[in-house]
């Protein structure tokens, strides 16, 4: 098994899990980088704040389902088909449920604003 099926869901499941809880907090600053980049998620710091909050929920939970997988996939040592097969549908529940948590910080901005 690669190490890109085992370090994959770990990086993203993180990336996705901590900026949804420092949205959800309040504690993700309005920035270039991190954090939904939506134009109506960006027109305002309410708005930013507003968005995140209400995305901040999704975020995290697909940031738990890849982290979960990676943890699988670290203890149960399946195959090399296994493990990528494992790995690429626990990414693509994440990509899916940071979709939904960028249509919840939509409409929360676009009520905001």
């Amino acid at each position: 098994m690669s190490r890109l099926t085992i370090l994959a869901p770990f990086v993203f499941g993180l990336l996705l899990a901590v900026t949804g809880l420092l949205g959800l907090t309040g504690r993700l600053p309005k920035n270039d980088w991190f954090g939904m980049r939506l134009h109506v998620v960006m027109a305002s710091d309410a708005a930013w704040r507003a968005g995140h909050r209400a995305g901040g929920p999704w975020l995290i939970a697909g940031g738990l389902v890849a982290l979960a997988a990676g943890v699988a996939i670290l203890v149960l040592r399946p195959g090399a088909v296994t493990g990528d097969r494992i790995a690429t549908a626990s990414l693509a529940a994440a990509f899916l449920l940071a979709a939904v948590a960028a249509w919840r910080a939509q409409a929360a901005a676009r009520r905001v604003s």
